[in-house]
């Protein structure tokens, strides 16, 4: 299985892979775990309220949460100064597409509205770096910190931008009139009101954030393949308060090892022999209670390419590309479709599945047959059949290659379910 790229073996069996945990992925899943608590959990446990008060002080941005609510372009780069754990936090959540519905429109959110690279409150004025510098120095990063409860009115221009350092109010009016235009009316019409108020501004207990999390865009210049084994167009963004853990993984899996599945194909078959409409591997149908795990193995690993062939070999050892029983060009598909010594075997195996009322060919013989309930102890051992036949095939192979006496295909085939049918039955 050394063939087949790590992340096909991290793949689900039904998938075509073997289901081998993902550390990494597993990793990344812990930290969005850890994040829904962060962000969701109803009460305030140490390590949260531990974890807010480091996020507050990053960078002097004054955000604990709404690091969350940023666009990818806007986040910082520079981590080094966050506990480790922290910065895992954040790598993890760049690694996903996440949006919020609608920006907040009353309550302690909307104070706390992000001014700098929020997708949801578009300020043209504040997205070059300088003006960021200005506003940060300043301590002007959230709609609130536009609000002069003093004079129960917006910041003064003039004001503003004696705080940002700046000799003109252009660039503060430009924020403060774009700022105005994005809010909604009921957003406005909850300033104005907290501003007739008057200082303490009023107090509100955050709700929860609407976030949904899904896969980024593709961004690989490789084409993708129509039949790929990734999942990443396939799944749909979700709420990531109520996303489930399973989906959580398989979207990890799926963008950690993107850049490898986006381009395979799910077999390796599909331009040697195309499936017939409708037709597709039968990965499930390779291991079941019938077929031991080494007889499995072969089978799933002659779906994926990933087996030892005259083609492949001569690249790296000196083993001559041609078969070693007929001298032809050693391909995956003449190894165990086109070679002169597997029409015996073929011709038992269709005297066998006639009496099951099937028809032997080669799409049956490499994508084997699916396995359906009121058929399914005749699925099972006609499975059973195929892949002890994919095993004779590879056994006579590696018998030729070190000389061995015995190199009959249709020989091994029969001794070896002479041998399960005495070990089952006698």
């Amino acid at each position: 299985m050394h063939w087949a790229p790590v992340g096909v073996l991290h793949l689900p069996l039904k998938e075509g892979g073997q289901g081998l945990k993902c550390l990494h992925a597993q990793v990344r899943v812990f930290c969005l775990q850890a994040l829904q608590s962060l962000l969701y959990s109803a009460g305030s446990s140490t390590w949260s309220i531990l974890a807010h008060a480091f996020l507050h002080c990053f960078q002097r941005l004054r955000y604990d949460r709404q690091l969350f609510y940023l666009c990818p372009r806007g986040f910082p780069r520079d981590l080094s100064r966050l506990l480790v754990f922290c910065q895992d936090l954040l790598r993890t959540w760049k690694l996903f597409s996440t949006t919020r519905s609608v920006a907040a429109a009353v309550g302690a959110d909307l104070l706390a509205e992000p001014l700098l690279h929020n997708p949801q409150l578009r300020v043209q004025a504040a997205e070059s770096r300088s003006v960021c510098q200005s506003l940060v120095l300043a301590e002007v990063t959230k709609v609130g910190d536009l609000l002069d409860y003093n004079r129960r009115d917006w910041l003064d221009p003039l004001t503003l931008a004696r705080r940002m350092g700046l000799s003109r109010p252009r660039t503060p009016r430009r924020i403060l009139q774009e700022v105005k235009a994005a809010l909604t009316p009921a957003a406005r019409a909850y300033l104005n009101r907290a501003l007739r108020e008057g200082a303490p501004r009023p107090p509100s207990i955050p709700g929860p954030p609407d976030l949904s999390i899904g896969p980024l865009p593709c961004r690989s210049q490789q084409t993708p393949h129509p039949f790929t084994a990734g999942r990443l167009h396939e799944l749909q963004p979700v709420s990531f308060q109520i996303a489930p853990r399973k989906y959580l993984y398989t979207l990890t899996l799926h963008t950690l090892h993107a850049h490898t599945l986006v381009s395979r194909p799910d077999t390796k078959w599909r331009d040697l022999l195309p499936p017939l409409e409708g037709e597709q591997p039968q990965w499930a149908s390779l291991y079941s209670t019938l077929v031991p795990r080494p007889v499995g193995d072969i089978s799933w690993r002659l779906l994926h390419g990933a087996a030892s062939t005259g083609v492949f070999l001569t690249r790296f050892t000196p083993i001559p590309d041609t078969c070693p029983f007929c001298n032809v060009r050693e391909t995956l598909a003449h190894v165990y479709l086109e070679c002169a010594r597997l029409q015996p075997l073929f011709r038992f195996l269709t005297n066998i599945l006639l009496r099951f009322w099937l028809h032997f060919s080669p799409h049956l013989f490499i994508y084997t047959l699916p396995i359906h309930g009121p058929t399914k102890s005749r699925d099972l051992l006609v499975n059973l059949l195929l892949a002890l036949a994919k095993t004779a095939i590879y056994k006579t192979r590696e018998g030729r290659l070190a000389k061995e006496a015995s190199c009959n295909c249709r020989a091994v085939f029969r001794s070896s379910v002479y041998s399960r049918i005495r070990a089952e039955f006698l």
